[in-house]
């Protein structure tokens, strides 16, 4: 409403997707038809975009020029019917994904982009934490598997966990791809942080 815009989306970007999986997923949406198609025509721009730019992007629509505004690049991106802006996050570990407001003649005067960018990065933060909590890896992590990732985060390599442990290597290993699955992660690196967010490890 504050923007003036029509329609929003909150998305979440899987940078290791492989090639036949979707890479961008809607997490909050109040969009048409109309938005969902401008999105799927953007959505590769905005990939790109992410990948040497934070700054949020605008892109214009069939009724008119894109909205303009301080710290704003414009995408250029194919014939979209409705206009919009997006502003990008990027959590590191955490994960990535973007904010679009659709509509033309959106109002960015001011602290508004700013102010909307900030709110972009709370709102990502808070969505990508529920969906860390949502696999409820108290009731899904054995006690083997807790050590391994605890004695991983303290910076052991696999053989001395293997040691400490009075396991085999390959043993480990599988603990600690057990452990990355269950917690969603993609490697072992992530799932410590996710554990240790987490409060499963120290």
């Amino acid at each position: 409403m504050i923007l003036g815009a029509d329609g929003y989306v909150v998305c979440r970007v899987n940078r290791f997707a492989s090639s036949n999986s979707q890479r961008i997923t809607v997490v909050l949406s109040s969009v048409d038809r109309q938005m969902r198609k401008t999105l799927a025509t953007i959505g590769p721009a905005i990939e790109a975009h992410m990948e040497w730019s934070l700054l949020p992007f605008t892109w214009q629509g069939e009724e008119g020029a894109a909205a303009s505004g301080p710290f704003v690049e414009e995408l250029s991106v194919g014939d979209t019917s409705v206009a919009g802006v997006g502003f990008p996050v990027k959590l590191g570990i955490m994960g990535n994904g973007f904010a679009l407001f659709f509509g033309s003649g959106l109002d960015l005067v001011g602290d508004r982009v700013v102010e909307f960018h900030r709110d972009t990065y709370r709102i990502m933060r808070e969505l990508l934490t529920l969906d860390v909590q949502r696999i409820s890896p108290h009731q899904n992590l054995n006690d083997r598997e807790l050590q391994c990732l605890q004695l991983a985060a303290d910076g052991h390599k696999s053989e001395a966990i293997a040691e400490e442990l009075a396991l085999s290597v390959h043993t480990v290993n599988a603990y600690l791809g057990f452990a990355a699955t269950k917690l969603d992660a993609v490697n072992r690196i992530q799932a410590i942080a996710k554990a240790i967010r987490l409060g499963l490890i120290g």
